[in-house]
């Protein structure tokens, strides 16, 4: 490859010269501020479902394919309640991906349970093989996260599960629109959990619990949302139900503006699809055969993508920098959302994961070291962009690509 003019840090012209910041979602358009104005004049507390915190949860349902959704302040929050309703308890131990946002396991340890961190393939992801090598005694679950949108292997994880009876949690944060097989993700276990912070479908801060199963629908409610909802959705005959005046002793309501924002999004969701992925196979496609940089997205032959961000593997033996001057020079053309992320990485060494006793003093602790060979050589070859979502975005789409191609030109050996 040769360039036709030279590299910004060199004195030529950058490629892009756009105001940031270059990615905002979502969209605020006039009909998005209609709607939180309505809102604010409905409500801006509901304490049952009877108005839209049960509208977006059921939209939400819909949208994933499942009969039960329920809404959180925060996609931490619904995985922490996945935890309880699970029933792990200090003791047990639950399998989970050594490279993820640190929310899909922090929830567990929190409450003392032993987080065993699982390798990673070469999209970021865990596969029944490198859960198999950290099975233990006192396993009881497994977490799986679908990295940047790219859906798990679930067939062979769900196997894994059923031959070994763990129960089987999704954290679907990173993929809103992704499938397996034809299937959608948040269907293979028996809970999922989506962020719906800053995500292709957002609420600004939430997170969503799914379930094919009325019981954890039911101790999710106890979880988040106390008392007037429990009292009036949990089945009176339930063992549990005496806890429907006082919940589990949280509250982790989402809000109703939040909620009016995800009913709102739910309602375009198929043009936020259409959209994400027709950029999606445009950056592929043209950047096929760049021998720097391709993207890190799985063989549509297995899955769907779920379109949280572009992701993109950087081929350090072709380029004459390393992935991080890469980035940099991206950025000095003016392509300053192309990133290698820095809080999402090998999360196995954080001290939080040596605690057993929740109460204990915080004095740091080491955890065992984790043998993550996959985890190392994708984080330290990963490179993200956003996946814009909205028309009007045409030149910050054209520019990055630009960028992408000029500094790979420059580079390439």
């Amino acid at each position: 490859m040769t360039t036709t003019s030279p590299l910004a840090v060199h004195g030529g012209t950058p490629v892009l010269d756009l105001p940031r910041p270059h990615y905002q979602w979502p969209a605020v358009t006039p009909d998005l501020e209609e709607t939180v104005r309505r809102q604010l004049h409905r409500s801006l507390s509901d304490r049952d479902a009877s108005g839209v915190i049960g509208e977006f949860e059921s939209a939400f349902a819909r949208f994933v394919g499942v009969p039960h959704a329920v809404s959180f302040a925060s996609g931490t929050a619904a995985i922490h309640a996945m935890s309880r309703i699970a029933g792990l308890q200090p003791g047990d131990a639950i399998l989970a991906p050594a490279y993820t946002f640190f929310a899909t396991a922090t929830p567990f340890a929190h409450d003392g349970i032993e987080v065993r961190f699982a390798d990673a393939d070469r999209y970021g992801n865990l596969t029944a093989a490198t859960l198999t090598k950290k099975l233990t005694p006192s396993v009881r679950a497994v977490i799986v996260t679908h990295m940047w949108g790219n859906p798990c292997p679930m067939d062979e994880i769900v196997e894994f599960c059923r031959a070994h009876d763990l129960m089987l949690l999704e954290d679907c944060s990173h993929a809103h629109f992704a499938t397996w097989r034809g299937q959608r993700v948040g269907t293979f276990g028996d809970m999922a959990v989506f962020s719906t912070n800053q995500k292709a479908i957002t609420t600004g801060e939430g997170g969503v619990l799914v379930t094919n199963n009325d019981r954890y629908r039911e101790l999710a409610l106890l979880f988040g949302h106390y008392n007037k909802r429990c009292q009036q959705e949990i089945d009176p005959t339930a063992e549990y139900y005496p806890y429907a005046f006082t919940g589990m002793g949280l509250k982790h309501r989402i809000t109703t503006l939040g909620a009016a924002i995800g009913v709102h999004q739910l309602d375009h969701a198929a043009d936020i699809e259409r959209r994400r992925r027709a950029i999606l196979t445009r950056y592929a496609a043209s950047l096929a055969a760049n021998p720097v940089i391709e993207p890190a997205v799985v063989p549509e032959t297995d899955g769907q993508h779920g379109l949280y961000v572009l992701g993109l593997r950087f081929n350090p033996t072709n380029a004459s920098v390393t992935r991080d001057e890469f980035v940099a020079l991206c950025h000095a053309e003016g392509a300053a959302d192309v990133d290698a992320p820095g809080s999402t990485r090998d999360i196995s060494s954080e001290p939080l994961f040596a605690r057993r006793d929740p109460f204990a003093p915080w004095v740091p602790g080491t955890p065992p070291t984790a043998d993550v060979p996959g985890v190392t050589a994708f984080a330290d070859t990963f490179i993200k962009l956003p996946l814009w979502g909205y028309e009007g975005d045409e030149p910050l789409v054209a520019g990055y690509l630009d960028a992408l191609v000029k500094v790979s030109a420059a580079v390439t050996r």
